[in-house]
């Protein structure tokens, strides 16, 4: 297994950025699969090649292992987690009913900010998809996802829902270099809008219960190419 410090994590970080920079840079670098599933994280290594002092590291380690992105292993440290398959499917299939619910919460209590702010995101969507760029279809596909759990109005389920997403984040933003698969999420969340749009509880519901048993399944059936299977 590699360690983190093995991998190209970018240059050492200025002093008066260190609190959150550490915080985000490691997290994205376990996230882009930089640091893949099963690595070890070495504080003493990264402090050295950051230039900042263990403390900062140890905080943005208890903070990705609050978030699921990392396990603490006796005798190892910090690890990446590896994913099995069938966390991966129990994961989806709590996606699936958790952002059910959200996704019906939202279109009863959708306002015309929140219905804008839809808008404006599927278009954006749309006009990364035909651009092939693939970071900007990730961000805005999590932008509409945090919309939507965010406009049901239950801080426990947005909660659950943050957990679930953060705990497939690895395999879910690689699912978008499979084939056909990004335009297949573009379509299946721009029908969710129009429920929402429509203010159709139940077909909004629907929709992303729909939209998530899809990319569950196509998740797992590519599942052995993806981050975060193991190695």
């Amino acid at each position: 297994m590699m360690n983190a410090s093995e991998a190209s994590l970018g240059p050492p970080l200025l002093r008066e950025t260190v609190g959150g920079a550490v915080y985000r840079r490691l997290r994205e670098a376990v996230l882009s699969g930089r640091i893949p599933a099963g690595a070890r994280i070495n504080e003493l290594e990264l402090a050295s090649s950051w230039q900042v002092s263990r403390t900062p590291i140890r905080d943005a380690l208890r903070r990705l292992e609050a978030e699921g992105l990392l396990t603490a292993v006796p005798g190892r440290g910090m690890v990446v987690p590896i994913l099995r398959r069938s966390d991966v499917e129990e994961l989806y299939a709590l996606r699936e009913a958790v952002e059910g619910l959200a996704a019906r919460r939202a279109a009863e209590r959708a306002t015309p900010a929140f219905l804008a702010q839809l808008n404006a995101l599927i278009k954006t969507y749309g006009a990364a998809l035909k651009q092939e760029d693939l970071a900007q279809v990730v961000a805005v596909d999590d932008a509409l996802h945090d919309a939507v759990s965010q406009m049901a109005q239950n801080r426990h389920l947005e909660d659950t829902i943050r957990t679930a997403r953060l705990r497939v984040r690895l395999v879910h933003a690689a699912s978008f270099r499979l084939r056909g698969r990004a335009g297949k999420t573009f379509r299946e969340m721009a029908k969710l809008v129009a429920a929402i749009r429509a203010r159709d509880a139940a077909r909004a519901e629907a929709s992303m219960r729909e939209h998530l048993a899809s990319l569950g399944g196509d998740v797992v059936a590519a599942f052995d190419e993806l981050p975060g299977a193991p190695g």
